[in-house]
């Protein structure tokens, strides 16, 4: 062997000393069959030229995307800030939401014009980061920039609500754009640091930058142990929480995905505690595995792998299937830091010259400060009791309204745009007592001893509903309590034996999901502005209630979407229309409605209704007379805009019920009034007409 060969025979190429990396000479060989002291391998990442060059311009390629996905038409509409930004504020500390709801209501006004504005500027720093030139500029306004979203736009990851949650994307992909972007910032750094090898981690491209390999290290454990104390957390524990978490994802996702989704969501089913834990050793082993080695590759890979499964199985590949994305979220951004802290060449040995023996070597004080700070947090945050944290009582953001305990059967009628006040009334216009706001009866049949108004409505079930507004004409009476009778003949309820309590995820996620809706729709309180939208109506409008429906949102991708609700349902009083429910359709009748809030949300479909072979509306019920046609509808799900008995989310109230909460939001200045509009319905003009 000559001495251009290493221990092994190889060729030079293959073995480098522990030195510098340019040093191309080996040390002499020692005995036979020994591993010499001081050789090092280069590794896959030397072989791919991996540098800070490399990583900068490929988070400039992801910038670049993030501004292709916010030049999407979804993004110039309200739903920017609706269903971004406002939600982030809920349960946060009352500064930092101040801060966003600020925000939000400064920028609705004129939120495509916002839109534009910052679609325009990640357009920049990604073509900026592509350039040499260019890329100190680009990051100099990237940091600022992933600040400013972070807390404004992600409410900083939702890290102080304690409810944040690695498998949806916490701490917050912006966050590591800032991390990777401090750590490849241009520098002239080529040797070592003080302390530092060009071994393991300092061989790495991250190591390149101003901060060196203790920087790199600490922002890939640090992240990892915040991942481990995050799964630790109650709401991560509960029973139920991870499989609530996956089919969330779900929403307006393609078929195929979403069937993927809700699938992995009902074999995960309760066992949420078990997979949390599991997560969490995981994401420890991740974080201490490269201060334990100095060849890291492995814990690096493995990392990697977690991270992507999270972002299929949890985060949605950051909705970007949906149109609604604004960036791939945190997956991706993993996978390139650990790119980033490759190493371009190992010691022959992993014991050799371990970082945290150099780190205790660098300051022993604060190595120690620092691995007891992590221990402390992942003992609270393991040792907090679950139930502690479901006893406590959700608020809803906007207005400090109590609106539930983890149970689900507290009172929810304080959800954004519903007052809770009006559900409680005098006597009903007919002068009968009421069950659960259905004349006649409780319509329980079928569910398994759980109401419908009750169970659908988060709890919200007044046993005797009663109106106080002025008395409805007899015949108009008579009409919506038939209708509502012969509707529930074929009233078919997705899961007819719902009675699981949610969970405190669950309940919190349905808040915000009433609230998303409530204010998308909000723009349609005015009928002609729904129409003017493409709305148009599939039940028979001589009818009190009528049904609208835009066909272009039948698709997959709008499932649940509060941007691209359905149908809008509206209620002709004697004082003009009311939106009285938002209502989302399946694309089809043979789709199942996807339930990530648990029984909170149900679905029903109606079996029994007839549609004109002319004007396809909804005109009647089965048996179908000459020039009708049976047509079962899809599964559908209302979030109610007016004081009905089973509150926001109730499975389907009495279409009498429904008309006179109409007429008290009007009375109580909750909806328009718009005169010459109304309409009273006798009993000599009444179509036979079924309800949705």
């Amino acid at each position: 062997m000559t001495d251009e060969q290493g221990p092994s025979g190889d060729l030079t190429s293959r073995w480098w000393p522990a030195g510098p990396v340019d040093d191309a000479r080996p040390p002499a060989r020692k005995g036979p069959g020994q591993s010499p002291e001081g050789w090092s391998v280069p590794t896959l990442a030397a072989r791919l030229r991996v540098t800070p060059e490399l990583i900068r311009i490929v988070l400039g390629c992801l910038w670049i995307f993030d501004a292709a996905l916010q030049f999407q038409p979804a993004m110039f509409g309200r739903g920017l800030v609706t269903g971004m930004i406002l939600p982030s504020a809920q349960g946060q500390p009352l500064p930092i939401a101040w801060s966003i709801t600020t925000l939000g209501h400064f920028v609705l006004p004129d939120a495509g014009v916002w839109n534009l504005l910052i679609a325009t500027l990640q357009l920049g720093v990604g073509l900026g980061l592509l350039f040499r030139r260019s890329a100190r500029l680009a990051l100099s306004v990237m940091l600022p920039w992933c600040v400013a979203v972070w807390w404004l736009g992600e409410g900083f990851g939702m890290l102080f609500t304690g409810r944040a949650s690695p498998l949806t994307g916490a701490p917050g992909g912006v966050l590591l754009y800032a991390v990777i972007g401090l750590l490849i910032w241009p520098s002239t750094r080529r040797d070592p640091g003080d302390g530092e090898r060009r071994l393991g981690v300092g061989s790495s491209a991250a190591a390149q930058g101003p901060f060196g390999a203790r920087a790199a290290l600490g922002a890939w454990s640090g992240l990892w142990t915040l991942t481990a104390v995050l799964w630790l957390l109650p709401a991560n524990r509960a029973a139920g929480a991870v499989g609530d978490q996956i089919a969330g994802a779900a929403t307006g996702q393609p078929a195929w995905y979403a069937h993927f989704l809700l699938s992995l969501s009902h074999h995960v089913g309760t066992a949420g505690a078990p997979i949390a834990w599991v997560m969490a050793m995981l994401a420890v082993v991740v974080a201490v595995g490269p201060l334990l080695s100095s060849r890291p590759g492995g814990f690096l890979a493995l990392g990697s792998l977690a991270a992507l499964a999270m972002w299929v199985c949890g985060m949605g590949l950051g909705n970007v299937l949906t149109g609604m994305g604004t960036d791939p979220q945190t997956g991706p951004l993993v996978v390139l830091l650990a790119v980033a802290l490759a190493p371009a060449a190992v010691p022959a040995r992993a014991t050799d010259g371990t970082p945290l023996v150099a780190m205790l070597r660098w300051n022993r004080a604060a190595t120690w400060g620092m691995a007891s700070v992590a221990g402390a947090a992942l003992l609270l945050s393991a040792t907090y009791p679950v139930a502690g944290l479901a006893s406590q009582a959700a608020r809803a953001p906007d207005g400090g309204v109590e609106v539930a305990s983890s149970s689900s059967r507290g009172a929810m009628a304080g959800m954004a745009g519903m007052g809770a006040a009006p559900v409680q009334r005098g006597r009903s216009s007919t002068g009968q007592t009421t069950n659960g706001g259905y004349p006649g009866g409780s319509r329980t049949k079928g569910m398994g001893g759980a109401g419908m108004a009750g169970m659908a409505g988060l709890g919200v079930e007044t046993p005797h509903w009663h109106y106080t507004g002025p008395p409805l004409p007899k015949a108009e009476t008579q009409l919506l309590s038939t209708v509502t009778s012969e509707t529930d003949v074929g009233h078919k309820v997705q899961t007819p034996d719902c009675t699981t309590p949610p969970t405190a995820t669950q309940v919190l996620g349905a808040v915000q999901y009433v609230q998303q809706t409530t204010a998308a729709v909000a723009k349609y309180r005015d009928l002609s502005a729904a129409v003017a939208a493409g709305y148009v109506p599939i039940t028979d409008t001589a009818y009190p209630v009528v049904h609208y429906v835009k066909i272009d949102y039948l698709t997959q991708k709008y499932v649940m979407d509060p941007n691209h609700v359905q149908s809008l349902v509206y209620a002709f009083t004697p004082y003009g229309p009311v939106l009285v429910a938002a209502m989302y359709l399946m694309p089809s009748a043979a789709e199942k409605g996807p339930m990530p809030y648990g029984c909170l949300v149900q679905w029903h479909a109606h079996t029994n209704l007839c549609m004109s072979s002319t004007t396809h509306e909804y005109v009647g019920f089965s048996p179908c007379p000459s020039g009708t046609f049976n047509y079962p509808t899809p599964v559908m799900t209302h979030v109610w805009q007016v004081p009905v008995a089973g509150g926001p989310l109730a499975l389907d109230p009495s279409d009498l019920q429904v008309v006179q909460a109409a007429i008290e939001a009007q009375l109580d200045g909750q909806a328009p009034t718009t005169p010459g509009q109304g309409k009273v319905i006798g009993a000599a003009s009444a179509p036979a007409h079924g309800a949705l």
